[in-house]
């Protein structure tokens, strides 16, 4: 798991009850999401942390716009990727095979938000980068919806291709 100071929620010290926690989502963030084809951004993560006696409530909300090559046009545009996840914290030294329960050792002190927030925004993305509202690049979209059309009238085609059509 990637350490990340700027992440970090220190728990201890902390009251019983809610507390309330805003990160901002900087280019390192978006910088590590480069492989999904995010191209920069700007975000924020709002933390709601419930401290009781024996575990945490964290639940993040995410907010982001970020920039990505359209998979339509391939044109760049702007897209909100919104996201919430509930975890639960406890202090324990067992395993847990409940991927929204976390357990902490004993001394911990602080948690990194780096991980959870990470992955909300990758299962936060949606399957399809598009524009929109079809704001596509119309000259693209014209070759899409017609691919024959940009063939030109004068182009001569192989006599070798125009024998194996005859096969059809």
């Amino acid at each position: 798991m990637k350490q990340s100071s700027i992440y970090t929620l220190q728990f201890s010290g902390l009251k019983l009850g809610e507390h309330f926690f805003e990160f901002d989502l900087e280019n390192t963030f978006f910088d590590s999401c480069d492989s999904f084809g995010i191209l920069g951004g700007i975000g924020k993560i709002i933390a709601r942390l419930e401290k009781k006696e024996t575990m945490m409530l964290l639940s993040l909300n995410l907010k982001t716009e970020v920039n990505v090559l359209c998979d339509r046009c391939n044109e760049m545009t702007r897209l909100m990727v919104n996201g919430n996840l509930e975890l639960i914290y406890k202090f324990g030294d067992e395993d847990s095979l409940d991927e929204t329960l976390i357990v902490l050792p004993y001394d911990s002190f602080q948690i990194d938000l780096f991980q959870p927030s990470y992955e909300l925004f990758i299962v936060s993305l949606p399957s399809r980068f598009l524009h929109e509202n079809d704001a596509c690049d119309p000259e693209i979209i014209k070759y899409l919806s017609n691919p024959n059309e940009s063939k030109t009238e004068n182009q001569s085609m192989d006599p070798r291709w125009s024998e194996l059509d005859k096969l059809n």
